[in-house]
This record gives structure tokens, C-alpha cells and sequence, in this order.
């Protein structure tokens, strides 16, 4: 099986995704995402239009290698995304649902650390209403592919019980490896672009 490693910039966290093509690779230009980057002050992962390169798959597919225990997660609101970041240095990492049982992982992948091919081309751009700059797109692709893909990983992993092989959820309660942290009306506003 075919890993791809990813890492934080400072070296502190490193996970790898196993046979990383068979996700989606999209770009996301939502508000939320965008918000969520500025707040941990890692505008890095965003491109010039404000777009966050995302690989979906099955969270069984990650695997934490270095510093599991730096995880963190802040939610824009409180039924918002699970948006999983790091502590050392607050990178973001992946964004999933509140439920584990609906598997699903966008893993940023501007924490890619090997042949950018292994990720496979990207085949959906979402919510470019958000985006900016003269060289945003000018409409969303691919997103009958994101659904689908989505929905049919979701379903398979539910029905075979393998929606409980996550590093971000654990113990017989599946609750979230880290204590989520809801960002405020004002700090979501002050981090909105």
C-alpha cells in the first residue's frame, strides 16, 4: 500500500495517508475555511484566491507517526466542522463532522511533504463565490464528484464498521481526542476575510 507523509512546519507533528489517490483532491474556497486558517494565523495553507487544497478520504486512512498528542480542535460554531489543527504550531491538519460515524477527513494538503503526484490531480473547485483576486475561478467544478464521493466512502465505512478507525475520535464513547474549543462570535468575525 502506497503512504504519503505529511508533517507540520515545525516538525513537531507527522502523520502519513495511505494510498492517497484513492481520495478526492479538491480546492475549497468557503468563508469558513478561509476564517478558520486566519484565526490559527496559517494563512500559508491558503492560495492567492484564498483556496485550501484539500485531499478527502477515510479517516482510517491517517495515521498519526510523531506527536498525536498535539492534535487540538476549534469549531467556528457549535455545530460547525471539527476543524483539527496542531499545538505546536497550529497548523491546520484536517477538518471532519461532529459524528464519528459519518467517516470522513479533508486533510489539508499544503502539509504534504512527498511527490506532490502521489495526492493525484485536483478534481474539484467548491464555494467560488469566496474566492478573490484576478485569478479566482469562475465557478465551482466537480462538485457532483465531491458529493458522491463523499456520500459512497461515508457509506461503506459505516456499513462495515470501519468509521471507528480514527485518530480523531477514541474510547468507547468515540469522543473527540481533543477537547473542541468554539470560537466566539467575535473572534469568528475578526477572522472572517
Amino acid at each position: 500500500m502506497t503512504h504519503t507523509p505529511f508533517s507540520c512546519p515545525c516538525g513537531e507533528t507527522e502523520w502519513h495517508i495511505e494510498a492517497p489517490k484513492s481520495g478526492l483532491h479538491l480546492i475549497c474556497y468557503c468563508a469558513d475555511c478561509q476564517t478558520a486558517a486566519r484565526h490559527l494565523g496559517a494563512d500559508t495553507v491558503l492560495d492567492a484566491a484564498g483556496g485550501t487544497e484539500i485531499l478527502q478520504v477515510a479517516p482510517e486512512q491517517i495515521t498519526f507517526t510523531k506527536g498525536a498528542e498535539n492534535l487540538g480542535v476549534l469549531r467556528l460554531s457549535p455545530k460547525g466542522l471539527m476543524r483539527w489543527h496542531t499545538t505546536c504550531c497550529n497548523t491546520p491538519v484536517a477538518n471532519t463532522v461532529q459524528s464519528p460515524k459519518i467517516a470522513f477527513a479533508g486533510v489539508i494538503a499544503s502539509n504534504h511533504r512527498g511527490d506532490p503526484k502521489a495526492l493525484g490531480k485536483v478534481r474539484a473547485w467548491v464555494n467560488t463565490v469566496y474566492a478573490r483576486g484576478a485569478r479566482k475561478p469562475a465557478k465551482d467544478q466537480g462538485m457532483g464528484r465531491m458529493a458522491w464521493t463523499f456520500l459512497s466512502r461515508a457509506f461503506v465505512q459505516f456499513t462495515s464498521g470501519r468509521w471507528r478507525n480514527t485518530p480523531f475520535f477514541a474510547g468507547p464513547d468515540m469522543a473527540p481526542v481533543a477537547t473542541p474549543r468554539v470560537l466566539s462570535k467575535e473572534e469568528r468575525n475578526r477572522a472572517r476575510p
